[in-house]
């Protein structure tokens, strides 16, 4: 089984699959920033030697998946060389026989693990709020999708989106973590980093920040223009899509390229607790905004 996502009569096979599903709907609502060239869904070792050539030989993305309905524990998706797949594809199929390997061929740019600018998680509940997420530089999502990490945080009331603007930064801010708990995440970080690129083990080290110092405004200002907006003035279709309540992965890279991995669905929620704690803690934040506003407006002016 090879199945093709730039193959149109492929795509409802794809979707069967729950990380496979998130990536192709990033072609479908974000099509401007979809970091893929190609895409290719197998089954096998068979399959993969079928393909392999069409791949970078160094720098390739290897990701793994299940089937709807069927939950179990994947080994994290990979970027390395080419080499590397066959133990990788093993792994996977030793942990999880039904499991399909998802094989990504990025745009120059788009395929980096350790300059980066971080990683941003929205949470998105049409009608009622956005909840971002967001690591440093030489982070990613890989951290905000696990739980591992999450340096800082806003909470955007649904109602407010469309006038969002540079103090929002600041206004619907909710969280940003303290210098221990940060180094604690660096150091899981560099740990990750360095056995997925151990020749590069002194650039790792030498990169990687001292300090958190929150996230710039020319980069709050793209996930605002780029993602948030164009997700908004989408809300009718993303409904009538089913997609009332969904995630969105985000990468940035070094030089600032917005690189938006997955739409995560309902069913790719990495934790149904923290996804409900997640929401709770929106709606009281919500509700307490709304609250301070009603009584701003009852005062005299």
């Amino acid at each position: 089984m090879i199945l093709d996502l730039n193959n149109k009569n492929h795509i409802p096979l794809i979707n069967m699959y729950k990380k496979c599903k998130g990536i192709s709907l990033v072609n479908k609502y974000l099509p401007n920033l979809s970091p893929l060239n190609k895409m290719y869904v197998i089954n096998s070792m068979e399959d993969w030697k079928q393909v392999e050539n069409e791949f970078p030989e160094h720098m390739m993305t290897i990701r793994c998946d299940s089937p709807k309905g069927v939950n179990c524990m994947l080994p994290s998706g990979q970027t390395f060389d080419r080499n590397r797949v066959p133990g990788y594809i093993n792994e996977v199929k030793t942990a999880v026989p039904d499991a399909v390997l998802i094989l990504e061929d990025m745009k120059p740019g788009t395929n980096e693990r350790i300059h980066t600018q971080g990683g941003i998680n929205l949470d998105i509940q049409i009608g009622d709020y956005v909840l971002m997420e967001y690591v440093g530089p030489s982070f990613d999502c890989r951290e905000l999708c696990t739980g591992k990490a999450a340096h800082e945080s806003w909470n955007i009331p649904w109602e407010d989106v469309p006038f969002m603007d540079d103090n929002s930064i600041r206004k619907y801010k909710v969280g940003t973590i303290g210098q221990k708990e940060y180094i604690d995440t660096a150091k899981e970080r560099l740990a990750f980093l360095i056995k997925a690129f151990p020749d590069k083990k002194d650039e790792i080290l030498s990169t990687m920040p001292n300090t958190f110092h929150g996230m710039g405004i020319n980069l709050f200002r793209d996930v605002r223009d780029n993602v948030i907006f164009p997700l908004w003035l989408q809300h009718a279709k993303l409904s009538r899509d089913g997609l009332r309540h969904f995630g969105v992965e985000v990468n940035v890279m070094g030089n600032g390229t917005l690189v938006p991995m997955e739409i995560d669905v309902p069913e790719r929620f990495k934790s149904e607790n923290k996804r409900e704690e997640s929401c709770q803690r929106g709606r009281r934040f919500l509700t307490t905004l709304r609250e301070i506003r009603y009584v701003n407006f009852l005062r005299p002016h």
